[in-house]
């Protein structure tokens, strides 16, 4: 494969590789671990080897122990609850993107895991990370437990006696001097609620806050088109998109819709050269960035300019509709940046495609909203983006409260749900201005940063505690019911505001009734056997008003409603409204984007793919994912790229980084300390920020991860800052995960382009190091041959035999399979010492690549989980045999048997498997202990560190999975139980007949259910029918490391772009693997 691009994992591996310095690339280990020949040791280096090396021995406390379990009997079991059985109920989750439909799996009551509704499959399949580990938030143990008035704990009763008392007062003033601040919600029964509440309290003043909103979209479409009107971008359509600044594929920026929809039109089919090219012009590298068929990194403060020349171009091709918006924009320093070959290309790709679509972010400056609107408009009626109506009422902002505030207009302020404390600019000041407020309360799930200077706080209850309804991405209607009671008696948005608009019963809890009554429909025109739940009653009526139905028709509908988690009829029409020209041209700026100073840099601050706008900061589960570009887990860093670094003095050449240096940043007058790192593709210039960190309250794990980027927000929370950079001469270490478990150089991940797939469809198969087919040993029936005696591959025989192929051509690197994975299989959390030990317990890792040039490089992913081997090297290695092959072909772990000797994991290639140094799921990984100068790790104390779980996460556990135990290797399973259930229903169906064989692809695995762009296809191989079967023999397969001859029962497939051969020669195969 001479004359083809190499891979890297870092900047230092590039370096190392270009110096001609690859010995130490193959280091598993750091070298400091080792000594070298000639070097002394003194007594205490030696016993800190002898013991290391009876741990390697599995001596070290490494055997089995008796567990206690605790057994709690059913006294009165509901009929349709069979012990050991999960029940499924079809709920949603909010998001700004529009509500996601979810089924929640639950055992004797207890929410355990999501998944994505499968009657919804037909618009939108698998999840996102934030929202598979939204269920650990539900059990967090930091979540608020109790009412709080002056910080004292009150009764539910004296907190529902004064929200009465404000309502009362609401009454007889109008609303005046009292304010609400919400976060936007998709909820028609909350715009309901707040609309009804304007009507009634014309002085109170309703404000809407959250710091990554819909908010500049309905503003640029309400200019443009008259109303606020909701943008549906078509990806399934679009044949060519331009996305600027829109990490869209990472399912939390636009949910998980939108990657299943675009991967739908770019699955490279057999046959055909239907395929959608992506174009990506961004200010960091995102996962969108690195699906892209070309992209192009520039910084925000340019990204206007592209656009301008991107409509200058097009007027010049024939676009006169773009011609009066041309003919205003201004010009600047920002258009040499915007490299003219990107632009034509670009121009005549969108005018010769079927379906074009342009995109921008939510974050993206004003003008580049306006002038992506234009140019979509101008290609009506073949763009790919829609208007819906509006979802979202418009109500106050911030700044009109805060100015309210100010003026001393509010005497009463309730913040529910939101964080403003935090996440306000920094410009407002929004401590100070919240003390200037007599009387306020605050409900929220934590007791974060605004509960702690408010005078009342209630505990706000989890998605999956509460009904609540909302609009999906296209506009129908779904709805929100609970799967559990409220564990901490929490009151919910619904609540609260029907509380407040005088409803009697809405904060009341209602007493313990029959479950059987409770399923029980309605009667049309009669009361309900049982009371029924305030939430319950509202959402009810907002389905009867948005239906119309009436009597038994409403009830039946709203049953099937419930049981489905949506309402099909509700879907909306596309709206066709003519854009106002004259109007954009007046609202576009007269500079485009403001100018950076010399010796100042551009900084922007972005919503965290993992824990948003902070809102997840207290989730165990994201802060240990590993980032999908940097790989940082548990922490934040300023990203910038090499050429800056360069500028600024700053080197990370470490292949193994563990540290890296501290730098003040300045923006208006407010300083922040935090953590620099360099990014290979970073715009030159630029430094980027993740929100969400540096939290003072809302949980122990949120305060004590990384930087606080909120404090350079300034006035514009989102745009282009201007910062200043100043060295400390100090260091911060940080935690990866890209650089464990290294590999050789190999060709482990492989690409191709369109035009070579078509013309040469099995390129994949020729990548790696040849090995004969043959054995090592003579069989006695074989006939000799020249190069030895033929191999017998062993052949497990039976009706199972299960398989995966991984697709990387759809694959994105989002993550959402590891949470699952997590989820499903009672994978523990380690903390943040222990992954820079290179001991998290993730049973798949995401391996990301770089390929190229460091200033441009394109970047890969590849999902690798234990490969199920027909001939693991890790069987035969193990003493007890702990490790064995079942007859369905898998690889299976018997824990019992399992002593820690670690032989198995040193014998795998592919180094999937994960030892537990520590009682993890038995200790509590995040406490740390304070001992004079030193800070201890709770693990290190043995016995005399803290023993337990904290309560209530146990509940989350999936009783089906096994809690693994300190001194137990583990791995994946193929999720094992699940093709056990499989296989024990295909039994009961079948009684006694001789047909057993479980049903074609009848159910999926935890990471292939949660893949939303469907790159990954699980299924039983002996299955002719299946589709891994059809994807087994695709002409892209190949396996890992083939030349080892270890027969993977997992299989990948070759990665394919298109790129525009105008702007790209053909460059044929490009594959190397990390090493």
């Amino acid at each position: 494969m001479d004359g083809q691009k190499e891979a890297w994992r870092n900047l230092g591996e590039f370096l190392l590789r270009r110096k001609g310095k690859k010995e130490s690339l193959g280091e598993e280990f750091p070298s400091e671990y080792f000594l070298q020949e000639g070097e002394g040791i003194s007594r205490r280096e030696f016993l800190k080897l002898g013991g290391a090396s009876l741990a390697g021995a599995g001596l070290a406390l490494a055997g089995c122990r008796k567990a206690e379990s605790y057994l709690v009997p059913y006294t009165a079991s509901p009929e349709w609850v069979v012990p050991g059985n999960p029940l499924r109920y079809a709920t949603s989750m909010p998001h700004r993107s529009g509500a996601i439909p979810l089924w929640v799996i639950t055992y004797e009551g207890r929410p355990t895991h999501l998944e994505p509704n499968q009657l919804w499959s037909g618009k939108a399949k698998g999840l996102s990370a934030q929202i598979q580990a939204s269920i650990y938030d539900l059990y967090d143990p930091d979540r608020s437990r109790v009412f709080l008035r002056d910080g004292r704990p009150i009764s539910r009763k004296d907190f529902i006696a004064w929200v009465r008392e404000l309502a009362r007062k609401l009454q007889a003033a109008k609303g005046k001097g009292v304010a609400l601040l919400l976060e936007p919600s998709p909820s028609p029964t909350l715009a309901r609620l707040c609309q009804e509440l304007v009507g009634r309290y014309p002085e109170l003043l309703l404000a809407t806050y959250q710091p990554i909103s819909n908010e500049i979209r309905y503003r640029a479409t309400e200019c443009f088109y008259g109303a606020r009107y909701a943008l549906r971008p078509r990806w399934d359509w679009a044949d060519v998109v331009v996305s600027i600044d829109c990490d869209f594929l990472n399912g939390s920026e636009e949910g998980p819709g939108a990657v299943t929809a675009f991967m739908a039109n770019r699955r490279v089919r057999m046959g055909s050269d239907r395929m959608n090219r992506l174009y990506c012009v961004e200010s960091r590298y995102t996962v969108t960035g690195a699906t892209a068929d070309h992209r192009l990194p520039l910084r925000v403060a340019e990204h206007p300019y592209f656009l301008a020349a991107l409509v200058r171009e097009l007027v010049a091709r024939g676009k006169r509709e773009l011609e009066p918006l041309a003919n205003v924009l201004p010009g600047g320093k920002g258009i040499e940046a915007v490299p003219v070959r990107w632009i034509a290309a670009v121009a005549e790709d969108l005018l010769s495609a079927a379906h074009p679509l342009v995109w921008v972010g939510r974050s993206s400056p004003w003008t580049c909203q306006l002038l992506a609107l234009a140019v979509n408009e101008a290609f009506q009626p073949a763009s790919s983006l829609q208007l819906l109506p509006p979802v979202e009422p418009k109500f106050a902002g911030l700044q009109e409260l805060a100015g309210a505030i100010e003026e001393g207009k509010i005497e009463t302020l309730g913040i529910v749900g939101a964080n403003p404390v935090y996440t306000a600019p920094a410009a407002l000041e929004w401590k100070k201005l919240q003390t200037k407020v007599p009387e306020t309360f605050h409900a929220g799930l934590y007791y974060d940063e605004t509960a702690a200077v408010s005078r009342w706080h209630a505990p706000l209850a989890h998605y999956l505690e509460d009904w609540g309804d909302g609009f999906a991405a296209d506009g129908t209607y779904v709805t929100q019911q609970p799967a559990i009671l409220p564990l901490y008696r929490g009151v919910s948005v619904i609540e609260i505001l029907a509380a407040l608009l005088g409803d009697p019963q809405a904060l009341e809890e209602l007493p313990p009734s029959n479950p059987t009554f409770e399923s029980l429909p309605t009667l049309p025109g009669q009361p309900s056997p049982v009371p029924l739940p305030a939430g319950l009653r509202l959402v009810e009526q907002t389905f009867a008003q948005k239906t119309g139905l009436q009597g038994w028709e409403l009830a039946k509908a709203w049953r099937k409603c419930l049981h489905d988690g949506f309402w099909p009829q509700s879907t909306p029409d596309p709206v066709t409204v003519p854009g106002n020209w004259p109007k954009l041209v007046d609202a576009l700026p007269k500079e485009l984007a403001p100018r950076i100073p010399e010796g100042a840099w551009e900084l922007v601050l972005y919503p965290c793919p993992k824990i948003d706008d902070g809102r997840y900061a207290n989730n165990a589960w994201l802060q240990e994912l590993p980032d999908s570009v940097t790989k940082i887990t548990w922490d934040n860093a300023v990203l910038l790229s090499p050429a800056t670094a360069e500028k600024l003095g700053i080197r990370q050449e470490e292949v193994d980084l563990r540290e890296v240096d501290l730098w003040e940043l300045e923006v208006e007058g407010k300083t922040l300390e935090a953590a620099v790192f360099i990014v290979p593709g970073h715009p030159d210039g630029s430094l980027s920020l993740a929100l969400g960190y540096g939290r003072q309250s809302g949980g122990r794990i949120a305060s004590q991860c990384g930087f606080n980027g909120y404090r350079l927000s300034g006035s514009d929370l989102l745009g282009p800052k201007i910062a200043r950079l100043k060295a400390t001469g100090r260091r911060y270490p940080i935690s990866q995960t890209q650089h464990h478990w290294r590999m050789e150089g190999r060709a482990l991940v492989r690409e191709g382009t369109l035009s070579l797939f078509q013309k040469k469809p099995s390129f994949a198969r020729e990548g790696g190091e040849e090995t004969p087919e043959v054995s090592l040993y003579p069989h006695p029936f074989a006939p000799p041959e020249p190069e030895g005696p033929p191999y017998r591959a062993r052949m497990t025989q039976g009706p199972h035999q299960w398989a995966m192929v991984v697709d990387l051509g759809s694959c994105v690197g989002c993550n959402a399979c590891i949470v699952a994975c997590q989820s499903e299989n009672n994978v523990p959390v380690v903390g943040k010492d222990q992954v820079a030990r290179y001991r998290a317990m993730h049973w798949i890792r995401v391996d990301r690549y770089f390929l190229g040039d460091p200033r441009e490089p394109r970047m890969l992913f590849e999902p690798v989980l234990c490969q199920q081997c027909e001939e693991a090297p890790c069987e035969p290695v193990c003493p007890v045999n702990a490790t064995v092959h079942s007859e369905d072909g898998l690889n299976v772990m018997v824990y019992n048997r399992c002593i820690g000797t670690r032989a198995c994991a040193n014998n795998c290639p592919y180094k999937v498997r994960r030892f537990n140094y520590f009682d993890y799921n038995k200790r509590d990984v995040i406490q740390k202990w304070h001992v004079g100068p030193f800070t201890l790790s709770n693990l290190y104390l043995g016995p005399f560190g803290a023993l337990g779980t904290r309560e209530p996460l146990p509940l989350q556990k999936n009783p089906r999975v096994t809690v693994r135990m300190r001194g137990v290797m583990e791995k994946c399973t193929f999720c094992i139980q699940r093709i056990e259930a499989a296989k024990i229903q295909a039994l009961a169906q079948a009684r006694d007949s001789a047909q057993v064989q479980v049903p074609t692809d009848s159910f999926q695995t935890a990471c292939q259910a949660a893949c939303p762009a469907e790159a990954i296809v699980f299924g039983n191989l002996a299955d002719p029918k299946s589709r891994v079967n059809q994807w087994w023999s695709h002409p892209r397969s190949y396996t890992l490391l083939r030349e080892l001859n270890t027969r993977p029962r997992v299989r990948y497939l070759a990665r394919i772009r298109n790129p525009n051969p105008a702007m790209e020669k053909e460059e044929g195969m490009e594959t190397e693997s990390k090493g």
